[in-house]
Order: structure tokens, then sequence, then C-alpha cells
């Protein structure tokens, strides 16, 4: 069986980030194709430690302090086993040796299909049937029925597309989706000569992923749920479009914060006792999101959702119903604010409340409404262009030194609610 030669690279990027899951990380290949099982390599199987290497190594159970020791190797590629072992900062016994060496050699992905067809003009190749991938040193697994790899001339150019249901699997991650389209296009220059006035041509590179229909991503911190998705690898930015503006339709977050806040050293917990011990329990936090459009930026640390949102955060009950509603965390992925814009409306366990802006701050614990502001928090009904709230309903309100007047009314012991959230 002849073998055929494509100069082709591809990168796979999977990774949870912010308080909804944008599914990252990377992974670089060359690949020597063969028609019944295709092996991504370099020519010459090499050995490269990234950042990605470490991460891996870390779940493996290498310690953070083990790693660290590996910094100063970083994107340096070695040409063989010898020369890469010899570069180790620390004696290691051989077990903990062949799992560096698994996550840091460039033979990278192997794919298997019933059928496989390729252009060599073209530089593209085609697998159909049952067509599984399976990168090592990432440990990612993909599955799908129809494969079609593009490259360009130069490889500056790669696109991947897969159709018939696309399913990627790393770790505790996983990607779902009935069509996806990786894209990947390298830095381009052109230099100008010394003497000439002609600016230097530059484009920037870029790798996308786009996944269409019935998306799924989820993972131990979540899961998301959308019509359409458009990854940004480089930039960390995601675009989530719901189908429609129904229920069913729109895009659904479920974000376990717990997880996400697993460096946060002070975490709200209950105290239970049982006989001469004491056992804390923390109380698990989650929050699930509604909503027609989302935009997620890792490098802003925020998430942004709008067009009929809907928030709920438990075990503290608050619903929020807004047109526009963005998270803000800290780069520990500690959720720090929450903004709520056009026509918010929000419920408390003993508490109803609604404003044109409501900002939720949880480094303070306290909540800003403004704009047409209106409680009614038991028997009070508060109303004002600006209301300053404690996020704890037992505490009331907390106007601060700029405090603008309020109307406040005491209600009957039986009244109903003057308005409701939903």
């Amino acid at each position: 069986m002849k073998q055929m030669t494509l100069q082709m690279s591809l990168r796979k990027s999977f990774k949870i980030i912010s308080v909804v899951l944008l599914l990252l990380g990377s992974a670089t290949t060359e690949p020597l194709w063969n028609m019944s099982q295709v092996s991504f390599a370099a020519p010459a199987n090499s050995f490269k430690i990234t950042r990605n290497t470490l991460d891996h190594l870390q779940r493996e159970g290498f310690t953070k302090a083990l790693t660290t020791m590996f910094v100063p190797m970083l994107d340096k590629t070695y040409q063989n086993r010898k020369d890469f072992l010899e570069a180790f900062p620390i004696f290691l016994g051989p077990e903990q040796r062949e799992t560096i060496i698994r996550y840091a050699s460039t033979e990278q992905i192997k794919i298997q299909a019933d059928e496989f067809s390729s252009d060599l003009n073209e530089n593209a190749a085609v697998f159909r049937g049952n067509v599984k991938g399976y990168i090592p040193r990432e440990n990612i697994e993909l599955t799908t029925a129809k494969l079609h790899l593009v490259s360009g001339p130069s490889s500056d150019f790669e696109k991947l597309i897969g159709e018939g249901g696309v399913q990627v699997k790393q770790w505790d991650r996983e990607v779902r989706s009935d069509y996806a389209v990786y894209t990947k296009i390298d830095l381009e220059l052109t230099e100008a000569d010394a003497d000439s006035t002609v600016a230097k041509k530059i484009r920037a590179p870029q790798q996308t992923m786009e996944l269409q229909g019935n998306v799924l991503m989820k993972a131990t911190q979540g899961t998301v749920r959308s019509d359409t998705v458009l990854l940004d690898l480089l930039r960390q930015h995601a675009t989530l479009e719901g189908q429609d503006t129904s229920k069913e339709g729109r895009i659904r977050v479920e974000a376990n914060l717990s997880e996400l806040e697993t460096n946060r050293e002070n975490q709200d917990s209950a105290v239970q006792e049982t006989g001469d011990e004491t056992q804390t329990i923390s109380e698990p936090r989650k929050v699930i999101l509604l909503a027609s459009r989302a935009v997620l930026d890792n490098f802003k640390h925020q998430a942004m959702f709008e067009g009929d949102v809907e928030m709920e955060r438990t075990p503290d009950n608050l619903y929020i119903h807004a047109g526009k509603i963005t998270l803000r965390l800290s780069e520990l992925q500690e959720l720090q604010s929450i903004q709520a814009e056009q026509e918010v409306c929000f419920e408390q366990p003993g508490r109803v409340a609604k404003a044109n802006r409501v900002s939720f701050d949880e480094i303070t614990q306290t909540i800003l409404l403004e704009g047409d502001a209106e409680v009614q928090s038991g028997k009070f009904h508060l109303q004002g262009t600006t209301i300053n709230l404690y996020l704890d309903v037992n505490k009331g309100v907390a106007q601060g030194a700029n405090k603008a007047p309020i109307q406040m009314t005491i209600l009957g012991a039986q009244s109903p609610s003057i308005f409701k959230c939903r």
C-alpha cells in the first residue's frame, strides 16, 4: 500500500475558561498519511514540552513544584530521546520518564476510517465512515462520520471540516456538534527593501473553531448548550448563538461555581456537628443561564449574555431576568460582579426588586439599583432613582454616603406581591 505525504499541521483546542465552558488548549502536528491508518507526526519523532504538557503532567499526578522545574525546557525542540532525557533538570524513575515522553512526543495524531481518499494537487484528504482520531500528547479522542482536511501550498493555511456528528473528548471534557470547521492561518510577513518606501504587509495569525447544530460542551465545571459556537483560539474569545428566543432554543449554560472557585480560600460553608466531631460541609454553588446570545472573553475575564436573559444561582436562590447580563471574574475565576441591564427584575427569598440597571458586587456583598428602582421586601415597599441594598436580605438597605431619597410605604401584613419577575 503506497504511503502519501501531505504538508499539513493540525492544532486542536480544548479547555475550560471563565464561568462557562470555553474549550481551548493546543496541539501542533505535521501529518504522515497512510491509506487505512494515518499517523500525523514529524518526519523524526522529536520532543517538545509546552504549557499544555505541564498541565497534563499535573493531571497525571505530578506536583506543581515538579512540573515547574521543567519550565526552562518550554518550547524547545529535542530531535531525539537521548538529548531530551539528558536535558531533564532532575532524575526521574522509568514510569515518570515515560509519562513525560508520551506528552512531549511530537508524534501526535492517528486517524482511522473505513474509507480514505486524497488529492495531492489540492493538498487535501477525506476520511469517511467511523472516523476516529487520537492525539496521545493531548489525550484527545475525536470521532465523526466524515473528516475533510485541506492545507495551503506553503502550510500557511489549514482547514479541518467534520460532518455527520463530531465528538471530541479530553480528560473530563467533551464537545459535540453536528458540524465543525477548524481554520488556521499563520502569520505572513513581507519584508520591504531597506531603501523602499513600501510598508510591510502583515496578516495577523488566525485560529478559529466553528461548531454548528446541537452544540454541547461539558466538563466537571459545567455544561453549555447552543445552536452555534465560534471560538477564536488565539484571542480566547467565543460567540454563542441560540436557535431562537424560546426557552428550548436559547443558549443554556450550567456552571458549577464550586468547581471554578477551587482556589478560593474562604468559601461559605455550613457546620454540621455529629457527636464530638465537627464536620465542615460546603454547599455547592451553581449558576444556570438562558440567553439568545453570549460573548465570552477569557482575556477580559468576563462573559456577556443578551436577549431575554434568565439567571438563577443556588444555594442563595437569586433569580435575575434582564435584557443583558455581564459576569466579571478574577484571574482565579472567582465571580466578582454581576451587571444586569434593560428592564432588570430580580428575586431573592423575601425580596423582589426591579430597575433599569442593577449591579451585584460579590466583594462588598451589595446590590446597586439605578433608574426607576423599586423594591418590595416583607412589608416594606421602596421606590427611588437609586437604591443600594445588602445582598443579604436580612440586612436590608445600605444607602452609603451618596444616598438618594427613597420613598417608603409600609404594606399590610397580608399584602400580595406588587410585581413578580417570573
